[in-house]
């Protein structure tokens, strides 16, 4: 009887390291991150949306067209990106169309949360705004 005890111990510490891993629900470590918009990232595109957290507690990217910058701040998974900002150039409607929904998701943005190399932007009720990959410069694949 011990013995068989003994067999479902390696499982069930097995099964708790698997249980206590990343995923979607894991607050996001975004300092030193430069991250695109995966939506962004399409045949026709020339640059995805891009940002960067700064360790200093700054964000700097391309919107798009336009540079980003301003501040941002995380306790827990609830981030901060209120303090936004960005240059006002014109590009052509595609890109400005992009341009524009990337910034209204950042302005919905609530929460960030972790899954592997992505990032999740959630809104006030946890619904998922837009999905984050690493930055590949000079790329749109």
């Amino acid at each position: 009887m011990k013995l068989r005890y003994l067999a479902a111990v390696p499982c069930a510490l097995v099964l708790a390291a698997c249980s206590t891993g990343g995923g979607a629900d894991q607050s996001a470590d975004l300092s030193g991150r430069s991250l695109m918009w995966a939506d962004g990232i399409t045949a026709d595109c020339e640059v995805p949306p891009t940002i960067k957290f700064g360790a200093d507690g700054k964000v700097s990217g391309n919107a798009g067209c336009n540079y980003l910058v301003g501040s941002w701040s995380m306790e827990g998974a609830k981030i901060d990106l209120s303090g936004l900002g960005s240059t006002r150039r014109m590009c052509s409607p595609a890109i400005m169309k992009m341009e524009d929904a990337f910034m209204q998701n950042l302005g919905k943005t609530v929460y960030a949360t972790a899954e592997g190399d992505k990032v999740y932007f959630l809104d006030a009720d946890h619904k998922l705004v837009m999905t984050l990959v690493p930055e590949t410069p000079g790329s749109c694949k």
